[in-house]
């Protein structure tokens, strides 16, 4: 019989101690599982709130130009505007394309006033319903002075849907006389951004006219597939290189630098999390083979005085471990895929038709790269956390043990 056969018939035939080994394996695998879902799921909040949210786009396309250039050199002019637009439209897995500015300045209401960080946005963008989740404020087309306010600048300015303030912008080019406009919308802003990732949403062409300029200062682009992003951001890279046009894209993550930051604290805690598995996956491994090695001991003898090579008894308890591992990890599959399900669906029960950016639910997604980085690591570890033991019992004198 193969030492792989005779460690699997070791372990049917087996112990309390090696069937508790596996349930701590399963256990622990299923607690890295979970948690690699936790961390996907707040990634894609995170993203979710930085994309739409705070109107980022997937990805930003912007003029580059050197660090030391005038701000004028770093926006589009109108014609190789269009240019960037058309070339945007017309590639594959791309869903929107909308031209931005940005404009800061001073809202005046009556005798309350406030800083404040506009956003010069598309008031009808054709495209929009492509998008899975409609973004935050909403322009009236037909009002060419109409702006959305978030609840905490309307709640400083006193002002309501309806209400009308004047805008003015500060910049070296910008219209110094003010511009009258009405709030047409009232949305939430993100609490956990700063005002200029919460401003002002006004017309595009308002905002330009605040500024005194007719360049477009980026485009932001939202994609039908978010995997595809790092993927798109080389082919429009690509594209706009052999249409010889100089731009700069930079990704949500790279925009956002609340993202980077979670992302960072996310890794270090996962990596932390997986370390502390791993040395018990090691530790119950090496302490099941051990012992099992030594309370077999007589059949293990009798078996080499039989004629059994010491490589094969070195290969059987090697197998043991890893059957150990490989049931671990198929238990814990099974437990991480019920547990999650559990989970979401008591989360979505309790949130009642389609939630929006400030009402979404705790959901775990299965991390599958991440399960399955976890599951190679687990059977290497069990892999290396055997040989000591298995070189002992290998090893080990026939006479004494008989």
């Amino acid at each position: 019989m193969s030492p792989a056969r005779l460690a699997l018939r070791t372990l049917m035939l087996g112990s309390t101690r090696s069937a508790l080994a596996i349930v701590l394996i399963a256990a622990s695998l299923c607690v890295l599982d979970l948690y690699a879902g936790h961390i996907a799921s707040v990634r894609a909040q995170v993203e979710q709130r930085a994309v739409i949210g705070e109107r980022l786009g997937h990805l930003a396309v912007q003029r580059a130009a050197p660090l030391a250039a005038a701000a004028r050199e770093r926006t589009f002019e109108p014609v190789e505007a269009q240019r960037v637009q058309g070339l945007l439209n017309s590639t594959e897995g791309v869903a929107l394309a909308l031209p931005q500015m940005r404009v800061s300045g001073i809202a005046a209401a009556g005798s309350r006033s406030i800083l404040f960080h506009g956003e010069g946005i598309s008031a009808a963008p054709e495209r929009a319903p492509l998008l899975s989740v409609p973004l935050p404020g909403r322009l009236d087309p037909k009002l060419a002075n109409g702006i959305a306010l978030t609840r905490e600048q309307a709640g400083m300015l006193g002002v309501s849907i309806g209400s009308k303030l004047s805008l003015t912008a500060i910049s070296q080019d910008a219209l110094t006389l003010p511009l009258q406009a009405q709030v047409v919308d009232i949305y939430k802003g993100n609490a956990n951004a700063t005002s200029e990732r919460t401003p002002l949403l006004m017309p595009f062409q308002m905002a330009q006219t605040l500024q005194g300029t007719k360049r477009i200062e980026r485009f932001a682009v939202y994609l039908h597939d978010h995997s595809r992003t790092l993927e798109l951001r080389v082919n429009l890279t690509e594209a706009f290189k052999s249409a010889g046009i100089p731009v700069r894209i930079m990704t949500w993550y790279e925009q956002s630098g609340d993202s980077a930051r979670q992302g960072s604290f996310t890794e270090l805690a996962f990596d932390s999390v997986a370390g502390m598995v791993f040395a018990v996956i090691a530790a119950t491994v090496a302490a099941t083979i051990a012992m099992n090695a030594f309370d077999s001991r007589r059949e293990v003898a009798t078996m080499r005085a039989l004629g059994m090579r010491s490589s094969s008894v070195f290969l059987m308890f090697v197998m043991e471990s890893l059957w150990m591992a490989l049931i671990g990890v198929a238990i814990s599959l099974v437990a991480s895929a019920v547990i999650a399900w559990i989970i979401n669906r008591a989360a979505l029960s309790y949130t009642t038709g389609k939630y929006g950016l400030g009402n979404m639910p705790m959901l775990v997604e299965l991390d599958f790269n991440r399960i399955s980085m976890a599951v190679v690591a687990a059977l290497a570890v069990a892999l290396l956390a055997a040989l000591v033991p298995a070189f002992r019992a290998a090893r080990a004198p026939i006479a004494p043990a008989l």
